[in-house]
């Protein structure tokens, strides 16, 4: 069969992520092209045109990354890609603006991603001599077995190598003083000195290295900061030769006095860490780490997993965790999307359904995952609920992994270990069986009981939405320098007066306020808001009111009336009582007032209206207690 042309997709990309020179770094995991990009927004904008072309299958923007999952033959477009733009290896030490947490997952996936096939290659070798071994096939003492033998210990042996490679370039390290660190290392006759072994007087401790893996990222990380130090300080003249040489000369003893023995140390507390987890909570950590692997891998979360596995099979030779969980996710992820195809009518949907859940037996899940299960809302759940399930029972059997391979069925080999019998292959397979039958119950059941899992998050986006905004008019009211908007109601029965016909320029000027008079026919006032009273006169001609809602009431009973000195008055509350609507405040004699000469006309005013836009007068004519009258507009 001819092989596909990306060309025309591989063009597409790399103008959609913003061009070549937006392009800082690129390569390519399992199933996605990863960009590390200038300026990430640039791609962002392009992000739905991305989606739709031909063989991608979603985007992912995290760690600071630019994913575009591509599937099975991502290494193709890998191949494209490089044809159009060449090899691009980023010289930059300038930090990217994003978080530390996006920068401490794009430094762990940047470190380990990039050996994966040398480790996917020496591992299913180790397991496939294995099996072969058991099987009577090939044995230990033939040369074939010796031979096939050198690709796994190889692959793992001299890891140092490789993880030196990759760290100088996630590091910002020369790659091959890397090398030589990780080659000081490995050296064959550093233990063969005869007497002890020490530098300036200081103990070297005797440790093998081979296999080891915090060392030299520690060791990596040093050597960066150490070589920009020469580098800024040295003249040109004689930087080439003299930077890398003192380098090395400091290095030497700090890797072996210090960061080797201490990285060792690192190590093997985190192997035995999940060595206890594995023989006393595997029960419950297996089963909890597949529930939440695949919100794990939607966030980039996962790649935290990939260090941990690495040391733990470099100190136990097994890992009994992280590994099982994954091979849960993995399949119950593959159940999941076989389910919606089972659920679909739609002929096209079902069979790219079914494609994608034989895809993530295989050891592929993204298209399953973005194609169909995350989009379904219940299928996510169902894959979740699944790899609880099969991670469980994996867990609960302490099922091992002893090689780094696929998390799928192609994985089987890596359960075969050299001093385990075959009842933890049966253990894993039923693990991948349970895993993928429990994910397609489940998916259905969710399917059929109408689960949505869209619509719930949609209803949680709309409370918070809900809650954000009365925050932000909360908060807006606080910030606002005008009140509520409210209604005083009349205090007395009568006739409404303007305030400017009022003979008075106090009030009808407005300098007090805006408000309304009432020409009284009753000799009684009453409040005409709930509220507390806080300006009570002892003559009684005048009182004062805030309402709860913040308006501050002046009733002013008669003119110039304050002259008869509480004659024909009678207060019916004092400073700081408080009142209701149409609770009794003062009783007036209006013929009293007469008497003596005076108007007996109640403006009613709004002593702070500056606290309002506007404050309408609602009747005009006859009105009665209680009655509207006063509208204040606020905020």
């Amino acid at each position: 069969m001819a092989k596909k042309d990306y060309s025309k997709l591989a063009k597409n990309l790399i103008a959609d992520v913003g061009g070549q020179s937006n392009i800082d770094s690129y390569f390519h995991c399992a199933t996605r092209m990863r960009f590390q990009l200038k300026d990430i927004n640039k791609a962002k904008s392009n992000t739905d045109k991305v989606k739709e072309l031909d063989d991608v299958i979603n985007v992912v923007v995290q760690n600071g990354q630019y994913q575009v999952v591509i599937g099975p033959n991502v290494g193709d477009v890998y191949d494209a890609i490089q044809k159009e733009i060449g090899d691009i290896s980023s010289s930059s030490t300038e930090e990217k603006s994003k978080s530390k947490w996006d920068h401490f997952f794009e430094v762990v996936s940047g470190l380990f991603t990039p050996i994966v096939p040398v480790l996917m290659a020496s591992g299913m070798m180790g397991a496939l001599i294995t099996i072969l071994n058991l099987c009577g096939v090939l044995p230990k003492s033939s040369p074939e077995y010796f031979l096939l033998n050198v690709v796994y210990q190889a692959g793992f042996y001299f890891l140092p190598f490789y993880i030196a490679d990759s760290s100088a370039k996630v590091l910002h390290a020369n790659r091959y003083l890397a090398m030589l660190l990780a080659g000081i290392m490995l050296y064959p006759q550093l233990w063969t000195f005869k007497g002890p072994l020490t530098f300036l007087h200081m103990p070297i401790q005797h440790i093998e290295y081979g296999q080891a893996v915090l060392p030299v990222i520690l060791g990596v990380w040093a050597l960066a900061y150490i070589e920009r130090f020469f580098e800024k300080i040295m003249p040109d003249i004689i930087k080439s030769f003299m930077a890398p040489l003192l380098a090395m000369m400091i290095m030497l003893p700090i890797m072996l006095i210090i960061i080797g023995p201490l990285g060792t140390d690192i190590g093997n507390v985190l192997a035995t860490g999940i060595k206890w987890a594995g023989n006393n909570m595997g029960f419950l950590a297996v089963g909890i780490i597949a529930f939440f692997t695949p919100l794990m891998i939607a966030t980039g979360t996962h790649s935290f997993a990939f260090p941990v596995i690495v040391a733990t099979l470099a100190s136990l030779g097994y890992d009994q965790v992280m590994m099982p969980s994954m091979v849960a996710e993995n399949l119950a992820m593959a159940g999941a999307a076989f389910g919606i195809a089972i659920l679909s009518k739609d002929k096209k949907k079902r069979s790219g359904a079914f494609a994608a859940s034989l895809s993530a037996v295989l050891g592929i899940s993204e298209p399953s995952m973005y194609g169909f299960v995350i989009p379904s809302g219940y299928g996510f759940l169902g894959a979740m609920l699944g790899g609880l399930v099969g991670g469980l029972f994996g867990g609960l059997f302490k099922f091992r992994m002893y090689m780094i391979a696929s998390s799928s069925v192609i994985g089987i080999p890596a359960m075969f270990g050299k001093n385990a019998g075959i009842s933890n292959v049966i253990v894993g397979i039923l693990e991948i069986i349970i895993s993928f039958v429990a994910a397609v119950g489940f998916t259905v059941l969710l399917r059929k009981s109408n689960f949505n899992i869209d619509a719930i998050m949609h209803k949680k986006q709309q409370k918070k939405e809900r809650a954000e905004k009365i925050q932000a008019v909360k908060k807006a009211q606080e910030e606002s320098p005008f009140n509520k908007p409210t209604v005083i109601v009349s205090p007395v029965k009568g006739d409404v007066v303007p305030l400017s016909e009022i003979k008075d320029e106090v009030f009808s000027t407005g300098s007090m306020g805006k408000g309304v008079a009432i020409d009284p026919e009753c000799d009684l006032v009453k409040s005409p808001a709930n509220g507390e009273i806080i300006m009570a006169y002892p003559t009684g001609h005048a009182i004062g009111l805030r309402s709860e809602d913040g308006a501050e009431v002046l009733i002013h009973i008669g003119m110039d009336t304050v002259n008869l000195n509480g004659k024909g008055f009678e207060l019916k509350v004092k400073q700081g009582d408080k009142v209701s609507i149409g609770d009794s405040l003062v009783k007036f004699d209006r013929q009293t007032i007469h008497e003596a000469g005076y108007s007996t006309i109640i403006p009613m005013v709004i002593t702070n209206t500056n606290k309002y836009h506007d404050i309408k007068v609602l009747v005009h004519g006859k009105i009665n207690y209680n009655q509207e009258l006063l509208e204040l507009d606020g905020r």
